[in-house]
């Protein structure tokens, strides 16, 4: 497990601080339904929703990975959590919904920052940044009893408040900066296909792009997402698929 936790973040990037979450696409059908999602992706993420009416329903994700990165001798991790609030629709072949919603993280990273230059020079160095992101999460899915898949098109505002480095040496005070940068709008579009199992439980896929608009952040994140996993869904045995 290890092993395949290290090659998904290799596959993805060399150091990325964004590391965006799985889109959690919860595809309602009534008032009443509960999901409960836990997925191997860029780390391990946990996901709820709740369906509060018919037409209304509330989303939660959180995710954290940490791992010692031998050749630079510091701990490469990053830690999210957000929740949102949206609107979901049902027809006979399609399902449709929108939410909206903010979070809040930190990543820790190996990677050269222009606004670091004055305190440690120009070079690349561990440094820790926090974020915050606002979302707004458009998809479209099938409805069918059994197997399903959903088009997502996220759009996201990351705001990087802050970052602190002491260039990982424990001689030096930890220098901590204010980058005079605007959030950065990413488009994070996102192909979803959800299983039954066994019971009220279903298996879930997820492949993720993350593009950066324009393409000039300045930090680093995660190109690519593959995440899967297994979803606990208590309107999965009581639907209404017509």
């Amino acid at each position: 497990m290890r092993k395949f936790f290290v090659l998904l973040l290799l596959a993805t990037s060399c150091s990325p601080i964004y590391v965006p979450t799985t889109r959690n696409v919860p595809l309602f059908r009534e008032q009443g339904e509960f999901q409960g999602s836990v997925y191997i992706t860029t780390g391990f993420e946990a996901q709820l929703a709740y369906a509060l009416t018919d037409h209304v329903a509330a989303i939660g994700n959180a995710n954290f990975f940490k791992y010692h990165v031998d050749n630079q001798n510091y701990d490469r991790k990053n830690s999210f959590a957000e929740a949102g609030l949206g609107f979901y629709n049902v027809t006979r072949k399609y399902r449709t919904e929108l939410f909206v919603g903010y979070g809040q993280g930190q990543g820790t990273n190996f990677e050269s920052y222009y606004f670091f230059t004055q305190s440690f020079g120009q070079k690349a160095l561990v440094a820790t940044g926090k974020m915050n992101r606002i979302f707004v999460q458009p998809s479209i899915g099938t409805n069918n009893r059994k197997f399903n898949l959903a088009i997502t098109a996220r759009f996201s505002f990351v705001d990087y408040t802050e970052f602190s480095s002491s260039d990982n040496d424990p001689n030096y005070a930890v220098v901590t900066v204010r980058p005079d940068e605007k959030p950065h709008l990413f488009l994070e579009p996102s192909l979803t296909g959800k299983v039954p199992l066994a019971g009220n439980l279903q298996g879930i896929f997820q492949l993720g792009l993350n593009t950066p608009l324009p393409n000039d952040a300045y930090f680093d994140y995660v190109p690519v997402q593959f995440s899967v996993g297994i979803q606990l869904n208590t309107g999965s045995l009581r639907t209404r698929v017509y």
